[in-house]
């Protein structure tokens, strides 16, 4: 009944465009991914963490839940510690998995190159941010993909060079080898591969990083979200009057 008596309504996916049209017109659903708020992301952040000389950080934001690939994450990570030692991997969030995650990594020897924040205020995450050299969304193969997930969209405004699962909304969000990498979902070696592509290039990753803010930062803001919403509602204004 909701959904029929709405004039439009706003999907942040095309996944949630898909669930939507069990019930309703498409020609009244309207796919508006989330955004950023650009000014928690200026030029000027200073890292909120030490980094060691020459290191390596990848990064990774968000719950610490079996939908957002971890065990990828720490398959994929341990096969780049073996290539470069340099490397280092940053937690930042906490959850349910999160003593499993630290069991597998000292099992495996990582501890000392594995740094868990745990759950952080948003106001600390672009501190974070800008601690990593890379920034990761391993997502595993989904059928029913329907995220626009906040995580990329943020390393991506932060200016940091991303590798991502080539999966669902993400596919339009990143450009591959343009606004970051993409790999397939569940692919260990390909992360690896990935990671170890950019570790040896910092012009690569200062290319994906910039090219990536930029097309954040004019396509994907929450200010340009309020006015593609506002649009749609002026649109159909004289229709109700």
């Amino acid at each position: 009944r909701v959904f029929h008596a709405a004039s439009n309504l706003i999907a942040v996916s095309k996944g949630v465009k898909h669930y939507l049209n069990r019930w309703v017109n498409t020609n009244k659903i309207h796919v508006i991914p989330n955004g950023v708020n650009d000014h928690r992301f200026s030029e000027n952040v200073q890292p909120a963490l030490p980094k060691e000389p020459n290191s390596f950080t990848v990064g990774f934001v968000g719950s610490l839940k079996p939908w957002h690939g971890l065990s990828h994450l720490i398959n994929g990570f341990d096969l780049l510690h073996q290539r470069v030692p340099q490397a280092r991997l940053l937690i930042v969030g906490d959850g349910p998995q999160r003593a499993e995650m630290e069991a597998e990594l000292t099992s495996r020897g990582l501890q000392a190159v594995i740094h868990f924040t745990g759950a952080v205020p948003p106001e600390q995450i672009p501190g974070l941010l800008a601690t990593m050299d890379t920034a990761v969304a391993p997502y595993p193969t989904n059928l029913d993909f329907y995220f626009s997930p906040l995580k990329v969209v943020e390393y991506m405004a932060a200016g940091l060079p991303v590798v991502i699962s080539r999966i669902g909304q993400l596919i339009d969000l990143v450009d591959d080898d343009i606004t970051g990498l993409l790999c397939p979902p569940g692919d260990e070696a390909a992360l690896a591969n990935a990671l170890e592509r950019l570790w040896q290039s910092p012009d690569l990753r200062q290319r994906l990083g910039l090219t990536a803010r930029r097309h954040i930062l004019t396509h994907y803001t929450w200010d340009r979200v309020a006015n593609q919403i506002l649009g749609l509602a002026q649109a159909i204004l004289p229709v109700l009057s």
